[in-house]
């Protein structure tokens, strides 16, 4: 039995084997470098490890994606054997891992929850159970799922700073700001790499109008999420440009586009944050050439395979086909969705609180049927953490339904959510643009309602 850098005991025989994991581990931490391969290595160098299987697993399922859930099995499957030789923690790491391949997705979490009570300097279990917080949307176990461990770690303990990050973007999604920043800080003192920590602190300066501030930020960090091999650099890249939408700078919008997201489209990661900004880009008047078909054609590659496996992603493609005008796609994945609705797993309930009424919203707002987009939004918003994804990312909703609103000739209900953007963000010009937008819209309303009115009486 081999111990881990953080003091985790483990089935290893093997040196080389958990140098392997440990490299592995370091790649899932900063997402720079393939973390899957030095688990194939891990498993090749120890053929009687099951923890090198499991640990592939559940990286694999953090992807989430359904292709990778498959993937996640064939691991399981391959390790299963190997149990008997397991610690108990690789026992419960491989149960956790196979609830979550077969979509018993809070099952999994609490499984991994229940390891990190016994193993809290877990590091695999812990990130694991952090996106999977993410996916589900539990804003308040991206915080306190992380906060009961913190008492274990400390910065003599290897990746330290990277539970730090993660404690800072919980702290930002439960709308502590202050504190997020604190901790990403920190985080970036202790390791300047920390992409995680980099975003959360980005989310701080997003979700408080410190548009400016974010674009400093981010520049002034770009060697290191931007660096080569970074994973999440095209996230980070997304952040940017939402603060240049703020300004309504739309050409470096695009300009980033094209440089991080046009040629991300072969994950259903980077597919959601091409397909937003795509989308705000149309909401403010601006022209996405035929990016917007390059993004369609990318979703619709992988339509039969993945729809009604996620929600979030579902959304994201209904977006992507309204924009692009692709009415069959559509229709493909309305039957899937509608499909996943009907199952009784995780999924099925995102679907039904949040993803069909997201999804149709979509819809009814490219068909050019406002009063139905606002009437779905409207009804799901304030419920939509249910389905996954960051304050950030689901502010895409709230701006939709802004713009259906001030389409429908609804002035009142647009402003009404227009406030509640300016009371949160109060650096936020897009908000101001979007007011002064809907007045527009209500005054040429009201002018229209007078002339007809006088035509009728003369």
């Amino acid at each position: 039995m081999l111990i881990d850098q953080r003091g985790v005991a483990t089935s290893a025989t093997e040196p080389q084997a958990l140098a392997a994991l440990e490299t592995a581990l370091t790649a899932f931490q900063t997402y720079r470098g393939d973390p899957l391969a030095p688990l194939d290595e891990a498993a090749a160098t120890d053929p009687g490890w099951a923890g090198a299987r499991v640990a592939k697993a559940l990286i694999l399922m953090t992807f989430f994606e359904r292709r990778f859930a498959r993937e996640a099995g064939e691991a399981l499957a391959a390790a299963r054997p190997l149990l008997d030789a397991a610690t108990t923690r690789d026992r419960a790491l491989w149960h956790a891992a196979d609830l979550l391949m077969r979509g018993e997705w809070d099952a999994g979490t609490a499984a991994l929850d229940r390891v990190l009570v016994d193993h809290p300097r877990d590091v695999l279990a812990l990130q694991a159970a952090h996106l999977m917080d993410f996916y589900r949307g539990d804003a308040l176990n991206l915080r306190n799922r992380v906060a009961r461990v913190m008492p274990h770690w400390s910065a003599a303990v290897p990746g330290y700073a990277y539970v730090l990050g993660m404690h800072a973007f919980g702290l930002e999604e439960c709308n502590q700001y202050p504190e997020a920043e604190a901790a990403g800080r920190r985080a970036l003192d202790l390791a300047a790499d920390d992409s995680w920590a980099i975003h959360a602190v980005t989310h701080v300066m997003e979700m408080q109008g410190r548009i400016d501030e974010g674009i400093a930020w981010l520049e002034a960090r770009r060697a290191a999420w931007a660096a080569p091999g970074n994973g999440f650099a095209f996230h980070n890249a997304w952040h940017l440009a939402l603060f240049h939408l703020d300004r309504a700078d739309h050409a470096a919008a695009i300009a980033l586009f094209d440089e991080w997201l046009a040629g991300a489209g072969g994950m259903a990661l980077s597919r959601v944050d091409a397909t937003a900004l795509l989308w705000r880009l149309m909401l403010e008047g601006a022209d996405p050439g035929t990016r917007a078909a390059a993004m369609a054609d990318a979703w619709e590659a992988d339509l039969d395979a993945e729809a009604g496996f996620y929600a979030f992603n579902d959304f994201h493609a209904a977006l992507a086909f309204t924009q692009a005008g692709r009415t069959q796609a559509l229709a493909r994945l309305m039957a899937q969705v509608e499909r996943a609705a009907g199952r009784q797993d995780a999924n099925g309930e995102m679907e039904r609180r949040v993803g069909l009424g997201a999804c149709r919203a979509a819809i009814a707002f490219g068909e050019g049927r406002p009063q139905d987009a606002v009437a779905q939004l409207a009804a799901i918003r304030d419920g939509a953490s249910r389905f996954g994804g960051s304050h950030a990312q689901r502010d895409l909703l709230t701006l939709t339904l802004v713009e259906a609103a001030t389409r429908a000739g609804q002035p009142a209900l647009a402003a009404h959510y227009i406030a509640e953007r300016l009371a949160l963000r109060p650096g936020n010009r897009w908000g101001l643009r979007l007011l002064a937008r809907a007045r527009q819209f209500g005054e040429s309303a009201a002018r229209r309602a007078a002339t007809s009115e006088s035509l009728a009486l003369s």
